[in-house]
Parts: structure tokens; C-alpha cells; sequence
């Protein structure tokens, strides 16, 4: 059964996310999938790092051959990434066919993509060569979407074992300093949160999966009729089923858009309300404390609603556009809160509280659902402006309509 959205509680302002302390938004913040890194390029907007996913940078797609390694690609992707001032995620996986426990396993990647190695060494010998090749200049993901069967047709066990061969080999390789990231797990699906929990409480020699990674990875995609708000409830549900230990981790988003109905073409929807879907995103997951989001992605086909660049690949949409402004709004800068009202003439308005430097005081607000409200600023307001970028200065207390695109209000503390 796919997840509907689990309504939030709604008394007075109810918190959707309230760091334990203000969560300060750094560059890296800002991820991106570009499938053409590898040809030298990268993403038009500002980010500050990239997953290197449907890149030609698989396992089956560097050894090409049995101990045959073929990293010409990789090494486009990483050096471009470096180049352009990105920081890199190597996913590890998908499995060559002649390594497959089942070589007739169906898979996004080919026949046995998805299959557990009939030898642990040859996994094991890849990720070492990887981890000694780039060091701790990229970051490592063991695998992409193990609970989805296009990637991965083993067991849940089989997976804790190359997330605990796999960790062991980059820590020898290249020492503890090294970012090692858990597969990432969509969530929509019932049978996918019971695979994401069970991973999780899996042991490997009586260790458990938070100490061989340093990083929860989930792809937050909600139903394909749904807005961000309700990816975040997934991510909330994400954090709840991790055990103890998993949840002192860092949670990165590492893909995320709208619209996805499993492969299919998506419904698409308005230019508008696709920059709002894109400004939500970024506020939503800072205001929920994560520590990164990547896009998915710098140019999307028809699966997905929500674009940040047109067909010719440079012009920004209005998405794209929306990308640049919402991220001068927090980058750098301290969020403390995001909240929901849950009464009154403003019920179901979101208010995010972000903090830049000892003097101002950024309020973002949006209205997601039903007719837009009437906001009243603070006295100490000085300019508020839109999505599109336009600043309004104005002294003093003011009334805006606030609907499903963001504003931000600037104040004095």
C-alpha cells in the first residue's frame, strides 16, 4: 500500500522540524545528479555537491573484465566535480555480470546488475581499488536503492555484509577519515520502510550497520500526487524506525523531485508551482536537519514534474531560477526553525526562522494548500522578497499575501 501524507499535529504552531540548535546551511548543502559529469559537464546552478548516479561510473561499467579496471570515466566525473569546486559521491554497485551470484537477474543496469557476488573478494577488491584511487577526496555510498529489485535482488543480510566488507575496505584503504554513506532507500512503499528498518537493525561479527557508516542516506520521493510537506514526513518516519545509535547520524537526502509514478511519464504541473516545489525542498529539508539534498536532477526527462533547466540544457526554468534565490536565503546561514500554524485565520501556514549574523532575522513563509492568508511583519521589518528575486524594501510592519511560493521577510533582531 502506498503512504499517504500522516497529518501533522496542529495545535497553536506545531513544529515540522526544530534542530536542537540552529543548524548553520553550508555550500555542500546543495546537491545535484548530472548524468553527463563524466562528458565535463556540471549543473547551472549553484551547488555545492554531486552524486555521481547514471554517470557511466557503475561497477559493472568500470571492471569491464575479470581484475580489468577501466576508471577513465570516473576519473572525468571526480576531476570535473573537483574542478568546479563540487564535492563528489561515488555509488558503489551495481554488480558485473560475470561476478553475479544470478547472472539472469533482472536489473536497471543489465542482466545480474542487481545480484549479490558469488565472490565477497571481488566486492571487496573493487571497493579497495576505488578507496585507494580517490582517497578522501569523494565521498562513498555502498549502494543505490537496495530495496527497490531493479537494484538489488538479494536479501537484506547479504546487503549488511557488503556494507560491512565494503566499509572495511575503505577504512583500510584510506583511514577513518574517509565519508562512507549507507544505501540509500526510498520510503513511499510500506515493503520499502520494512526493508529500511530491517537493514538497519541488521548485525554483521555482532557489529551493527551505525558503525560501519557515517551517514543515513534516503531518497524521500512521496506519492506522485503529493508536494514536498509530505516527503518530509517520510523523512520523519525514516528517523523514528533507525535505531538509537543510527539516529546521532547525519541524514542526507541524496535524490529527490516529484511526480515519479516508477518510470512512467509524469503529470506535469505549473511553471510556478514547480519553483515552489523546488524553494520548499531546500527549506523544508535544512528545517528537518538534513545535511544535504540532491537533486534529481540538473536535466530530468519526462518522470519527474519539477525541471531546473530547459530543453537546451543552459536556460533556467523557473524552477531553476527559484533554486538560486531560496539558497542566498539560508546558505550560510543559521535556520533554527520551521514551523506550521495550527489554528486560526493562519492555519497551515509554514513559517521558517533562519538567523544571518548578530543583526537580522529572515522569517520564510508559504502556504502550501487551500486560499492564501494575510501575513503581518514584524515592526522591525526592512525589505521582503519574492521567489522571482525581487526585493521590496520597506521600513516597518507590513501586510503580504502568502500562498504556495515562498517570500522571505527581513527583519532587524
Amino acid at each position: 500500500m502506498l503512504l499517504g501524507l500522516i497529518p501533522l499535529l496542529m495545535v497553536g504552531a506545531s513544529l515540522v522540524s526544530a534542530p536542537a540548535q540552529a543548524q548553520r546551511v553550508s555550500p555542500d548543502f546543495f546537491g545535484m545528479h548530472d548524468a553527463n559529469i563524466a562528458g565535463g559537464s556540471v549543473p547551472g546552478v549553484t551547488v555545492g555537491s554531486v552524486r555521481l548516479w547514471d554517470t557511466g561510473t557503475s561497477w559493472r561499467q568500470i571492471e569491464k573484465r575479470p581484475g580489468r579496471f577501466d576508471f577513465r570515466a570516473l576519473d572525468k566525473a571526480v576531476n570535473t566535480a573537483r574542478d568546479a569546486g563540487l564535492r563528489p559521491m561515488i555509488v558503489l554497485g551495481q554488480t558485473p555480470r560475470f561476478h553475479a551470484s544470478k547472472p539472469k537477474a533482472a536489473g536497471w543496469y543489465g542482466k545480474g546488475a542487481s545480484s549479490m557476488p558469488t565472490k565477497i573478494s571481488a566486492w571487496k577488491s573493487y571497493v579497495t581499488k576505488v578507496a585507494k584511487r580517490y582517497k578522501t577526496s569523494v565521498d562513498y555510498q555502498i549502494w543505490n536503492e537496495p530495496n527497490v529489485v531493479g537494484f538489488w535482488s538479494g536479501s537484506v543480510s547479504q546487503m549488511a555484509q557488503l556494507t560491512a566488507v565494503g566499509s572495511a575496505a575503505i577504512n583500510k584503504a584510506v583511514g577513518r577519515t574517509a565519508t562512507i554513506v549507507a544505501p540509500s532507500f526510498p520510503l513511499r512503499l510500506a515493503s520499502q520502510r520494512a526493508w529500511f528498518k530491517k537493514y538497519w537493525a541488521s548485525k554483521v561479527g555482532g557489529k551493527g550497520i551505525a558503525a560501519m557508516v557515517d551517514v543515513v542516506s534516503v531518497n524521500p520521493y512521496p506519492l506522485a500526487n503529493q508536494a514536498p510537506e509530505a516527503s518530509v514526513t517520510l523523512l520523519s518516519l525514516a528517523k523514528r524506525a533507525l535505531p538509537q545509535q543510527a539516529r546521532r547520524k547525519p541524514m542526507w537526502n541524496t535524490e529527490i523531485n516529484y511526480g515519479l509514478r516508477g518510470g512512467a511519464t509524469a503529470k506535469q504541473i505549473p511553471d510556478a508551482r514547480q519553483a515552489a516545489y523546488v524553494a520548499r525542498t531546500l527549506l523544508l529539508n535544512a528545517g528537518a536537519s538534513v545535511k544535504r539534498v540532491y537533486w534529481y536532477s540538473w536535466r530530468i526527462n519526462g518522470i519527474a514534474n519539477t525541471h531546473l533547466v530547459e530543453n537546451d540544457g543552459t536556460t533556467l526554468t523557473p524552477g531553476g531560477r527559484a533554486w538560486e534565490v531560496a539558497r542566498s536565503w539560508i546558505v550560510d546561514a543559521d535556520l533554527t526553525s520551521c514551523a506550521v500554524t495550527g489554528t486560526g485565520q493562519l492555519k497551515g501556514l509554514y513559517t521558517c526562522t533562519v538567523r544571518v549574523g548578530a543583526d537580522e532575522v529572515r522569517r520564510i513563509y508559504w502556504k502550501p494548500t487551500g486560499s492564501a492568508v494575510q501575513v503581518t511583519t514584524s515592526a522591525t521589518t526592512t525589505s521582503w522578497t519574492d521567489l522571482g528575486g525581487t526585493t521590496t524594501t520597506h521600513v516597518g510592519p507590513t501586510t503580504l499575501t502568502v500562498g504556495g511560493a515562498p517570500v522571505m521577510v527581513s527583519s532587524l533582531t
